[in-house]
């Protein structure tokens, strides 16, 4: 019986993460402003940030590390940091699983098993994302997040300074983000760094330590499929007739 049901829980969840792959072509289906950029200092002190962030998203999920130079989403601001300009490019949005990230890799290929090495775990209702940022004359640092849905930063129990428009470098007060301002995904601690900061530490580049925390609205958790919910149930019809034979 205890087969049965860890043969029905693996089919389970192959189905409900078998649905995201790879596209050659973004077109983005989601647009969203006055996002939030949270940068942290290896000592847990607000570093600086803005809050003029602009996401996009085709509203896909990836389910293996890319390889083939593609992205699904993006994240910009006209705001400099520390005076010096940055992107974020290459940013994918991955669903719940277990991602391995080399940071000696080409653009566009993280997979390459080169380099210093983030191990990313997504836990169900949660996302990852992995993106390579170029600020000053430094490109294709290796940046990755974990978010979780529908929380503050104060409500993921952080002790980290948020920004908030003031402070050293924070932009943006108009947009009326706070510390207890909702995210549809708000930047959380994860399994490589656990601590009580918000993010996950950079391991190469110039701020090696620091975490860019992106606070974000317009993205939702890989959603659970109709028809896996009636697989769920006939499963557990199956498995509670199986009981009922064995007794």
């Amino acid at each position: 019986m205890n087969q049965l049901k860890q043969t029905a829980m693996s089919v389970a969840v192959a189905m409900l993460f078998c649905a995201s792959a790879a596209h050659a072509v973004y077109t983005p289906v989601v647009t969203t402003t006055n996002n939030n950029l949270t940068v942290v200092s290896p000592g847990n002190l607000l570093t600086g940030g803005t809050n003029d962030v602009t996401f996009t998203w085709d509203g896909t999920y990836r389910t293996s590390v890319v390889t083939d130079n593609t992205f699904n989403a993006t994240l910009s601001s006209p705001t400099a940091f520390a005076t010096k300009t940055w992107t974020m490019h290459n940013v994918n949005i991955y669903a719940p699983g277990n991602y391995v990230f080399y940071t000696g890799c080409p653009a566009g290929n993280p997979a390459c098993g080169v380099g210093s090495v983030y191990n990313m775990t997504v836990g169900i209702g949660q996302i990852g994302a992995h993106m390579l940022q170029s600020w000053s004359s430094t490109n294709n640092v290796d940046v990755v997040l974990l978010w979780d849905m529908n929380k503050s930063w104060a409500g993921t129990g952080t002790t980290s300074a948020y920004c908030t428009g003031s402070g050293a470098n924070c932009n943006g007060s108009s947009s009326g983000n706070t510390i207890n301002t909702v995210w549809d995904a708000v930047s959380i601690d994860t399994n490589m760094d656990p601590d009580s900061f918000s993010g996950t530490k950079m391991i190469d580049g110039p701020t090696v330590g620091w975490s860019w925390n992106f606070n974000i609205n317009g993205i939702q958790a890989v959603p659970v499929p109709t028809s896996l919910w009636l697989f769920g149930s006939g499963l557990l019809g199956f498995i509670g007739l199986a009981r009922r034979k064995a007794a």
